[in-house]
């Protein structure tokens, strides 16, 4: 909180300081191998990194950058349990920030409507009324990159991004939506059964919702 200078000057101001943390890596690697016969990866890894990083910073970066967007290809082909999609829209999702850095990333599913793009993150339970706590953190943090993108588009078309966090679960009757009225809410609750602080759960993050311009959909899966 006391910095003064960008997220990315922060980056490779730590860089600089790399080899006295691998050295310590290594160390540390040696003696939890010793007490615990475990096998680690050879050494020759964290002296490639180091190596990589000493010769050329701008390559290291691009190094990173090729590794990130070889996980979001990877990502893009695999379906998640926790994912249960009724459409086969996985997306891939590039977002570039002021300075020119990317993050790659895939969105669940797209929906194209007139110059609307809605971009869906879906989470689903197998057996409990709703998805872990932690699985709607990680669609909340999902929903904070979406509703601060400044321009989208897609094969040159621009469009207004509308996120979308999609929980579901196979033991959930019926929709609820943070868009749903209030009289809509108690009835959900009460035929499926949800707990005082499910439905407390419920009601925060449909007000998170509307607080931040995304929207929250609720449903069987």
């Amino acid at each position: 909180s006391n910095y003064h200078s960008s997220a990315l000057h922060w980056n490779l101001n730590e860089l600089k300081g790399i080899g006295k943390l691998l050295e310590t890596v290594r160390e540390n690697y040696r003696k939890i191998a010793a007490r615990t016969q475990a096998k680690f990866h050879g050494e020759k890894g964290l002296d490639d990194f180091a190596a990589l990083i000493a010769e050329n910073l701008e390559a290291f970066m691009e190094s990173s950058r090729l590794k990130a967007q070889s996980a979001q290809a990877r990502e893009f082909l695999t379906l998640q349990p926790k994912e249960i999609l009724p459409t086969a829209t996985k997306a891939k999702i590039t977002i570039t920030n002021y300075l020119g850095g990317k993050y790659f990333f895939t969105v669940d599913e797209i929906l194209m409507s007139d110059e609307n793009l809605h971009l869906i993150e879906s989470k689903h339970s197998k057996s409990g009324k709703l998805p872990s706590t932690g699985d709607i953190k990680d669609g909340l943090l999902k929903m904070m990159l979406y509703t601060n993108l400044e321009n989208v588009s897609t094969a040159e078309k621009i469009y207004k991004s509308l996120p979308v966090l999609r929980l579901t679960s196979e033991n959930l009757l019926g929709k609820l939506t943070s868009n749903s009225s209030a009289e809509e809410q108690p009835e959900f609750f009460r035929v499926n059964k949800l707990s005082a602080r499910q439905a407390a759960l419920v009601k925060n993050l449909f007000a998170e919702a509307r607080e931040n311009n995304f929207s929250v959909i609720l449903e069987k899966g």
